[in-house]
């Protein structure tokens, strides 16, 4: 098949290098690429294709408002008019559209904008993608040396990157216009998972209280964390990020995280 695969970074990249090994794999990004350039502005591609797997987005809890429209509707419709192919595969979010936050309700317009294209489509909606690189773990990775967390008690879902990997090259055939569920096969608290990190980076974790009361108020209040932990995302905290419903587990292998 001649797949594009829009976007280079945590994700894209890798299935890119996946679908490599068997299929003629072209990328879209604003730099190093086949095709270069920024998806927020409007742009033509000549070239056919049988599958774009859409994977440009921004993190939870780390931009504001405008960056996530910009970038997760205005960008995917833009692909959507820019590309001609058969089949889109699409990185969402578990329960997006559910959680009053501008990076889940663009995620949630993104899909629909997809849904409503023309093409067939998957959308793959994962929990907590683990591995190098994303930005709430390499975070967490970063304050490993201060030995302390707040015992934040939301809980998680992660499924490793090669196993999400894993499923989204196989449904470049297959599961046309279905909404599919990707979470590890376990949960998590994120203080319990932040333990687990810092252990991995060779330190003991002290997992300071933090009733979730408090969340309403002040999200947390230790100085060394960054975003996302700040009040404006404290509805993507609340939701938590797990599901009853792990389709993923019914198409490929999941291995347990930790």
């Amino acid at each position: 098949m001649n797949i594009l695969v829009a976007g280079k970074g945590f994700i894209g990249q890798k299935i890119g290098e996946k679908l490599e090994q068997e299929h003629e794999v072209k990328y879209l990004d604003r730099s190093d690429a086949d095709v270069e350039h920024d998806v927020t502005e409007e742009f033509d591609i000549e070239e056919e294709f049988d599958v774009v797997y859409h994977t440009i987005g921004l993190a939870p809890g780390f931009f504001e408002e405008e960056q996530y429209r910009k970038v997760h509707v205005e960008g995917t419709r833009n692909i959507v008019d820019a590309v001609d192919a058969e089949k889109i595969v699409y990185i969402s979010a578990l329960n997006a559209g559910e959680v009053e936050h501008s990076f889940m309700q663009t995620k949630k317009q993104a899909e629909e904008i997809i849904q409503e294209s023309g093409m067939d489509y998957t959308i793959v909606r994962p929990s907590t993608v683990y591995g190098k690189g994303n930005k709430l773990l390499d975070m967490m990775r970063k304050t490993a040396r201060t030995r302390i967390f707040p015992d934040i008690k939301t809980e998680t879902q992660p499924i490793l990157r090669e196993n999400l990997i894993d499923l989204f090259v196989e449904v470049a055939e297959g599961h046309e216009n279905e909404v599919i569920n990707a979470a590890g096969p376990e949960k998590i608290s994120v203080g319990r998972m932040a333990g687990k990190i810092y252990a991995e980076e060779g330190y003991s974790c002290v997992l300071v209280p933090y009733p979730q009361f408090l969340l309403g108020w002040k999200l947390v209040g230790l100085s060394f964390l960054p975003p996302p932990f700040q009040k404006e995302n404290v509805q993507l905290l609340r939701a938590g990020n797990t599901t009853d419903r792990n389709d993923a587990a019914e198409i490929i292998e999941l291995h347990s995280v930790f």
